[in-house]
C-alpha cells in the first residue's frame, strides 16, 4: 500500500458537538440562548446553507470540493515520494494562510515534525525575525534541504525577502547550475513577481489553487505536501473532510453541525454580548490546529463593513487557551472577568498514549487519589471540571469531542470550522472571504520598503511618524 494511505474497511468514528452549555436552561437567560431565539433564526440559517451550496454549484467556492481532488492527491503523494529521495529537511517559507495550514497539519498529525522516526524533517518558517531565520539557515545542511516558497500572489513582502536570502545562499553554495534543485515555488499559475522569476529562471513550481484563499487552503496540495512528507494519511484526512461535508450540506439546521455552531455564535454575540470566542484544546497536539482556527476566525468574521456597504465594525475576538495549562492562568479571567466569552473545548477521548499514574504514598490522601488514573483520564476530568465551573458562573460553553487525534477525525474538524466560519459571516452580513485590513497593511509596507507605485503610502507613514509627540515617548 502506498505511503500516505492506509486500509479503511471499518467505519471511522465521527466527532460530536455538544451545545448544552449555551442554553438558557443551563446558564440562565442573561447569557444563555432560548429555544425561541434559536427557532427564530432557523430560516436565516437554512438560507445561508442553501446559498453556500448554490455558490458551490456555480464553481464559486472551490475550497468546499478540495476533499475530492483525486488528481491532486496522487500528484502530491508522487511529489512527496520524489522529495524523500532528494532531501532530509523540507522548509516551507511563507506567512499567514500560506504557512499556518501546513503547521497545523504537521503539528497535529505528526507532532514530532519528523524527528527521530526516519522521516523528512518539516520546518515551517513563517516569520522574518532575523535572529531566528539566521539560526535556522545556519543549522541546516543545505545539501540535503529543499525550500518550498509559498505565496499565492507572488508578491508577499516577507516571503519574497526569505526567498531572496535563501536564493543568495544557495547560489553561493551550489552555483547557478545547481541551486535550483533546492527550490520548489508554489504561487499563482499565471501572474505575480514570483511566477515571473519561475518562468525566467526555469524553477520547479506548483500552482496555488485558483480562487482558494489562504486560510481556506488547508486541504489543498499547498499544505498536504508537508503532511504527506511526514507519512500522514492524507487519504483519511480528506475522507474525514468529505464525511463532514455530507453533514454540513444538510439544509435542516438542527441536523447540520456547522449551521448550529454558526447560529449559536451569532446569537451569543448579537443578543447576549458574547464577543470573544475562546478555543481551548485539551490536547497539545491540537494547539497548532487552534492557531490555524484563530486566523480563520479573525480574518473571516472581523470586518468593518457589511456586504451592503454599511459600516459595522464587527467580529468576535479569537483566543487560544490550552488545557490544562491555562486553567492556571486564563481561566481566572474567563470565570471571574467580564461575561463576554464563549469557551469551546476540544476534548479527546483516546489520546493515543496511555500513561498510568503509579499508586504510591497510600498514607497521603492528597497524593494517593491520583494513583490508578491515566494522564489522559486526568486531563479529561480537568476539562469536565472546567466546563462545569464555567456553567455554574453562567458562562457559555461548547464541547467538541474527538474520538481520537487521527487524520479522519481531524479532517472532519478542519472542514467543520471552515464551513462554520462562512455561515457565521453570512449571518453577520459580511464577506468571509475578504481581508481588506491585511491588504491595507501590505500597502503601507510596500510604501515604506520603496516599492514603485506606493509613494503615497510612504508619505503617509512618514507624516504619521513626524507627528508623534516627543513628550509621550519615554
Amino acid at each position: 500500500m502506498p505511503r500516505g494511505v492506509r486500509d479503511r474497511r471499518k467505519r471511522e468514528p465521527d466527532l460530536r458537538v455538544d451545545l448544552n452549555g449555551v442554553t438558557e436552561g443551563a446558564i440562565g437567560a442573561e447569557t444563555g440562548i432560548s429555544a425561541s431565539e434559536l427557532e427564530a433564526l432557523k430560516p436565516r440559517l437554512a438560507a445561508a446553507v442553501s446559498d453556500l451550496q448554490a455558490e458551490r454549484a456555480q464553481g464559486l467556492r472551490p475550497f468546499l470540493d478540495l476533499p475530492y481532488q483525486r488528481d491532486a492527491i496522487e500528484q502530491t503523494l508522487a511529489l512527496a515520494e520524489r522529495l524523500r529521495g532528494e532531501c532530509e529537511t523540507f522548509v516551507l517559507l511563507g506567512i499567514g494562510g500560506s504557512a499556518v495550514g501546513a503547521r497545523a497539519l504537521a503539528g497535529t498529525l505528526a507532532p514530532d515534525g519528523g524527528h527521530g522516526r526516519g522521516r523528512i524533517e518539516v520546518v515551517v518558517a513563517d516569520n522574518i525575525d532575523p535572529s531566528a531565520f539566521d539560526d535556522l539557515l545556519e543549522r541546516l545542511d543545505l545539501r540535503r534541504t529543499v525550500f518550498n516558497v509559498v505565496t499565492k500572489s507572488g508578491e508577499t513582502a516577507e516571503t519574497l525577502a526569505q526567498f531572496l536570502v535563501v536564493r543568495e545562499r544557495l547560489l553561493r553554495e551550489f552555483g547557478a547550475e545547481e541551486y535550483a534543485r533546492h527550490l520548489l515555488i508554489t504561487t499563482d499559475a499565471g501572474s505575480g513577481a514570483l511566477r515571473q522569476i519561475v518562468n525566467d529562471e526555469g524553477l520547479f513550481s506548483a500552482d496555488y489553487p485558483a480562487s482558494v484563499g489562504g486560510r481556506f487552503s488547508i486541504l489543498s496540495p499547498v499544505h498536504l505536501l508537508a503532511a504527506a512528507l511526514l507519512d500522514v494519511d492524507v487519504e483519511a484526512l480528506l475522507a474525514g473532510a468529505a464525511a463532514m461535508d455530507a453533514r454540513c450540506r444538510v439544509a435542516e439546521p438542527d441536523a447540520n453541525p456547522a449551521a448550529q455552531l454558526a447560529g449559536v455564535r451569532y446569537l451569543l454575540d448579537t443578543l447576549h454580548g458574547i464577543q470573544t470566542a475562546v478555543l481551548m484544546p485539551y490536547s497539545e497536539r491540537l494547539v497548532p490546529l487552534a492557531q490555524w482556527w484563530r486566523q480563520l476566525w479573525a480574518e473571516s468574521i472581523g470586518k468593518r463593513v457589511e456586504r451592503d456597504g454599511a459600516v459595522v465594525s464587527i467580529g468576535q475576538t479569537p483566543v487560544v487557551a490550552v488545557g490544562a495549562s491555562d486553567q492556571h492562568s486564563q481561566i481566572q479571567l474567563f470565570l471571574h472577568g467580564p461575561a463576554d466569552k464563549v469557551v469551546t473545548f476540544l476534548r479527546v477521548e483516546d489520546h493515543g498514549a496511555r500513561v498510568e499514574v503509579p499508586q504510591t504514598y497510600p498514607d497521603i490522601a492528597d497524593v494517593a487519589y491520583l494513583g490508578g488514573h491515566t494522564l489522559g483520564d486526568l486531563l479529561n476530568m480537568e476539562q469536565q471540571a472546567t466546563e462545569l465551573a464555567l456553567v455554574k458562573r453562567s458562562r457559555p460553553t461548547i464541547t467538541i469531542t474527538l474520538p481520537d487525534v487521527s487524520p479522519h477525525v481531524v479532517g472532519q474538524l478542519f472542514y467543520l470550522m471552515e464551513v462554520e466560519a462562512v455561515l457565521t459571516g453570512a449571518l453577520f452580513g459580511v464577506d468571509p472571504y475578504s481581508q481588506p485590513g491585511i491588504e491595507e497593511t501590505k500597502r503601507l509596507i510596500f510604501g515604506l520598503g520603496g516599492k514603485p507605485g506606493f509613494e503615497d503610502e510612504r508619505a503617509e507613514v512618514e507624516r504619521w511618524l513626524r507627528g508623534k509627540q516627543p513628550r509621550f515617548v519615554l
